[in-house]
């Protein structure tokens, strides 16, 4: 099995991270300290785990299917 083209893996990331660095912190926002260093560092703790561990799985299990059809 081949790995994936590095550049689409970007482009997943990218299409991804988007909507995600844009609805989370306004979600999370009131929920937060005041403090923008520590928002900051929660809500990045929220959306690498979801990139990580959801996202790019499902991404690589749709791309590897793909290939061997």
């Amino acid at each position: 099995m081949t790995p994936p083209n590095k550049h689409l893996i970007a482009l997943i990331n990218y299409f991804a991270l988007v909507p995600l660095v844009y609805f989370i912190p306004q979600w999370v926002e009131p929920y937060l300290p005041a403090s923008k260093i520590l928002q900051v560092c929660i809500v990045v703790a929220i959306i690498v785990p979801i990139i990580s561990y959801i996202v790019m799985p499902v991404a690589m299990k749709q791309l590897n299917k793909n290939k061997s059809n």
